[in-house]
This record gives C-alpha cells, structure tokens and sequence, in this order.
C-alpha cells in the first residue's frame, strides 16, 4: 500500500488493521515529514506575509490600524499557530485577519473551517468576517434554525464555514453537498470548547478534514495539553495573557444589612447611563433581579442558558441597539459577546475562580478603552479572596431608590430578511421616505434570513406605530411589530 503525506497517518490512526501495522510504526517519522514539507511549503510560499497589507482590512473593521499584539501574532509564520490573549483585546480580528493574509499571499481557494463553541460567539465571528469585505464566501452554520437554509448556503461552495460543533458534524454526517474537506482550522475559544465537552466532537471533525495547510488555536486562557489529533504539529504559541493590562476601575458596593438588591438598583440610579452587565452564577438570580428592576421602573433584558435561541437573540439585538442599556446574565455572556462600549461590568454573584473573574471584566476597557467593575456584597458575604490584590474604592450606597433614564429607543419586528432581498439600505429608505423619518431616528439595523430588526427613537415610534401594522417593503409586504 503506498501512502501519500499526512492522509496516512489519519488512516492509520482511525481505521487501523492488520494490514497496516508494519506501516504503524513509521507514522512518527511520517508525521515529522508532513510537518517539514508542509512548514517549508508555508514559509516558503508566505516569506512576505508580514508585507501583505492588511491595513485595508482593519480600515474596512472601523480600526485605524492593529494592535501590537494583532501585528506581533502576524509576524508569526508557522502555519500552525497558538493565540493566547485577554478576552476584548480583538483576538476574532487577529486571526481572520491572518488567515486571509495567508489565503492573500498563496492565492488559496481551499476551504476554511472556524469552530466556536456558542451560538452567539459564531454569529459574532461571522459578523466580523462580513466587516472585514472579503471577496472570499462565508457561510454560517449553528443551532437553533433551519438547516436547509445551512444546506442551501453550503451548495454554494463558501470559502469559509463559521460553525459550532455540533451543528457542523450533523453537516458532515449527512454529507451536505458544498463539504469539500476544509486545510484550514481555526477553533475560536479554544479552552472554552474543551470545558464545554466538545472534545469528542472536535476529535470527528479532524477525521473529515483534509490535509491541514494551517491551524490557529485561539485562547484567552493557557492551554494545558492539547488533544492527540494534534500531536504531530509543532505549534508556536504568542502569549499575550501577561502583557495587556486593561484600564479598568474597581469599586465595591456593601449592602445595608442582608439587602442586597435594594444595594444594587439604588446604586445603578446613581450610575450616568450606559450599556450595563450585571452577572450573576444562577439563572434563577437573573430572573429575580431582572424582575425586580422592572419592578422600580428600570426595563431590561435577560441573557441565560436557559432561554431558547430566539429569546437570546432578542435580548442581545435590544441591548447592542441600545434600547435597553441593562443585561442581566450569567457567565454565558462572559465569552463571545461582542458589544465594544460597555460601560460598567456589576458582579451581583461572584465566580468561584478568578479566570472567570477576569473573563467577566473582559467585557469592558476593550480594544484599548477604559471601564468600570463594581463588586455588590454584604456583611455577611466579604469580597472574594482573588480580588485581595486589586485596588477597590468603596462606593456609597444611597437610602433610597433614584429614578431611572428611559434610553429613548424602541426596537421593531420586520417579518422579512434576507431571503425577501431585503437590505439595509431598504429598512433605512423605508422609514425615510414613506414614514418621513430623519436619520437621526433611524438607530441599528439588523438583517437575518426571514426577518429584521430595527431601532427607532420612540418619539418618532409614537407618530407612525398606527401605520406600521401592514406595509410593504420593496413592494414585498412585511408585518412590523414591536420587538417583545
């Protein structure tokens, strides 16, 4: 039996037989071989990688240039590579961005696989791509929605499939057309897959590969042991962890007595208004404060595991168009979420580690901006031993409950997306011209397959809701509602 590069050493690690034991033990030789081949084949095709130019992606992202840990990892020209850096530091930047200056550099039209462990980390992976204005087909595929729409974008041969685990594999097995065998992995969140379960699942996905041009493994903590598919790849890892210091405000907030929740909507009346995530480790926690809040007149929205997909996609689409500017969360929302200004980070429940701590945090001072953590805890239950090194200001607590500023943003259902080739640009023209809106009362617009969302300034909201029911948008009838 003659094999050829790499394709034997999977062969032989998962569908080994009799036949094949004389060959079992060369495979550490060949799998070295492949490595060199495959490193010099890299290097050599990629020896000016480092003078792609790459600005025009960050231009086409809203940045006006890299980070120095974007343009350090770039320099980095093993094609098997290892990023470790802080959650908001624009990890998802850095590695599509490499990856396309490696695609730019070979000219290489072989399929792209990213892996993200969460529905909204894929979606938000995805929603960078489309920013970046690549020429190169991306395609989406997560649970939670149709795949026959998966199926059908899939056919259309995408360059680059942005998938969760689960979803992709379900792909593979059903052998949808458009499939071909991916070179390149990415796998985003990397030990956030791993502690997720995803092992298995990742192990199976190696098999439908084909021979892996590159992979990057993505982190915002350090990776201990990697998996056995991987042991024959001589990864270089850029380690980040220890370098950026975000700008981050510490202050904590003590409860008078056992009152916990009269501390935390007291002290958030005080708070100048901005984009709020108040984390807590329970589900049943979140509903109870978001209850609460909405009790004293402050509406919010909740974000937990619990929730369906729709549910989810809802609260974040309201929160990121600023209709509402409090989420209530768990530690789901501590990965994956990419909302750049949030302003303050509240921990109502304490994580147990101080990882989960700094994940938490991460949320806000990204890409370069400052922020604000506060830490709401009784007498009875002090601050958590990890926070001992950080340096805490003690905020008040006022005896009684201010009142709250409404975010002046309402957030509109559309019953069309695009599959009805419905833009952007025809949302925005609608309401400009046929419901005489200005721009300044036209907020974010977001387009999915079967419908839209959205915001508009409820002043405007309020003189033409009673025109909204029935429209026709690019002669198309759609059914605007407001978003519950």
């Amino acid at each position: 039996m003659k094999y050829k590069c790499s394709a034997e050493v999977k062969y032989i690690l998962f569908n080994s037989t009799m036949q094949d034991r004389f060959w079992y033990c060369f495979s550490g030789f060949i799998s070295n071989l492949n490595y060199l081949i495959r490193k010099h084949a890299f290097i050599h095709r990629n020896s000016d990688l480092c003078s792609v130019n790459y600005d025009i992606y960050f231009q086409n992202a809203g940045f006006e240039k890299p980070t120095e840990m974007q343009a350090s990892y770039f320099k980095d020209q093993n094609p098997y590579s290892i990023l470790l850096s802080n959650t908001g530091s624009g990890k998802t930047l850095a590695y599509q961005i490499k990856l396309l200056n490696i695609l730019d550099a070979t000219n290489d039209t072989d399929q792209v696989l990213i892996i993200c462990p969460t529905r909204e980390l894929a979606q938000q992976a995805a929603k960078n791509w489309t920013s970046l204005k690549s020429n190169r087909k991306m395609a989406l595929c997560y649970g939670g929605h149709s795949t026959k729409n998966e199926a059908q974008q899939l056919e259309q041969n995408p360059q680059v499939i942005v998938a969760t685990p689960g979803r992709i594999l379900d792909h593979f097995r059903r052998e949808t057309k458009g499939l071909d065998g991916f070179t390149h992995w990415i796998i985003d969140e990397y030990d956030k897959t791993l502690e997720m379960g995803f092992l298995k699942e990742i192990n199976e996905i190696y098999k439908y590969g084909g021979l892996l041009k590159s992979i990057q493994l993505v982190s915002a903590t350090k990776i201990d042991q990697l998996p056995e598919i991987f042991s024959d790849m001589k990864f270089s890892t850029s380690d980040f962890l220890n370098e950026e210091k975000p700008d981050i405000t510490y202050g904590s907030v003590e409860a008078i007595g056992h009152d916990k929740l009269f501390a935390l909507v007291s002290f958030l009346a005080t708070l100048k208004p901005g984009p709020t995530l108040i984390f807590c480790t329970h589900r049943e926690a979140t509903e109870r404060i978001s209850q609460h809040l909405s009790e004293y007149g402050k509406s919010n929205v909740l974000f937990h595991g619990g929730m369906d997909q729709p549910e989810r996609e809802r609260a974040l689409i309201k929160f990121k168009n600023g209709t509402e500017n409090i989420l209530v969360c768990t530690d789901l929302a501590a990965r994956g979420l990419d909302i750049p200004d949030i302003s303050y980070v509240v921990h109502y429940q304490f994580p147990h580690t101080m990882e989960d701590f700094t994940h938490r945090n991460g949320r806000t001072a990204r890409m370069q901006k400052d922020g604000k953590v506060f830490l709401i805890h009784s007498a009875e239950e002090p601050l958590p031993s990890y926070s001992k090194e950080l340096k805490i200001n003690r905020e008040k607590v006022p005896l009684e409950i201010g009142d709250f500023k409404d975010t002046g943003w309402t957030t509109l259902y559309i019953s069309g997306g695009r599959k009805e080739k419905i833009r952007k640009m025809d949302i925005a023209g609608f309401f400009m011209k046929d419901m005489h809106c200005d721009v300044k009362d036209i907020g974010i617009i977001d387009v999915f397959d079967s419908y839209s969302y959205v915001a508009i300034q409820n002043k405007r909201y309020n003189k033409i809701k009673s025109d909204l029911y029935r429209t026709k948008i690019k002669k198309i009838s759609v059914k605007i509602t407001l978003c519950r």
